[in-house]
């Protein structure tokens, strides 16, 4: 099997959209086992925690939104839309646990969770 000139010249074109698909997909898992983590290992009795909660439940949910628009091929506009929803609710929960009385740790795990979403995006709009 022969390949012709247009072949060659459309290949590298597709295989970098093909990584930073891949890329963005392995960074929402990622960003999406986090927040799961923190989900499963705070409790629930103050009401900082269940604030807490509420955002992270949020995010959760953005991110199978993102999840969805990637997987379903959506135009970029709408792709980045959702990314930034993401983003703004990230920040939202960094801000809050940043200025509460959440214990280091918990700050942390939503400070690399926003840092995750400013990978995602950064991946997504590339």
């Amino acid at each position: 099997m022969e390949n012709t000139k247009d072949d060659l010249s459309e290949e590298p074109a597709v295989q970098p959209q093909m990584l930073r698909e891949e890329q963005a997909a392995k960074t929402i898992s990622d960003l999406d086992d986090l927040v799961q983590a923190v989900l499963k290992s705070l409790p629930s009795s103050k009401p900082w925690q269940r604030q807490l909660h509420a955002y992270l439940n949020d995010i959760d949910r953005l991110t199978q939104v993102l999840r969805m628009t990637v997987a379903m091929n959506r135009p970029a506009g709408e792709v980045g839309d959702a990314a930034q929803d993401l983003r703004t609710a990230l920040r939202v929960a960094q801000r809050y646990v940043g200025t509460g009385r959440a214990d280091f740790g918990t700050k942390a795990a939503v400070g690399i969770a926003c840092e995750l979403g400013v990978r995602i995006d950064a991946t997504l709009s590339a």
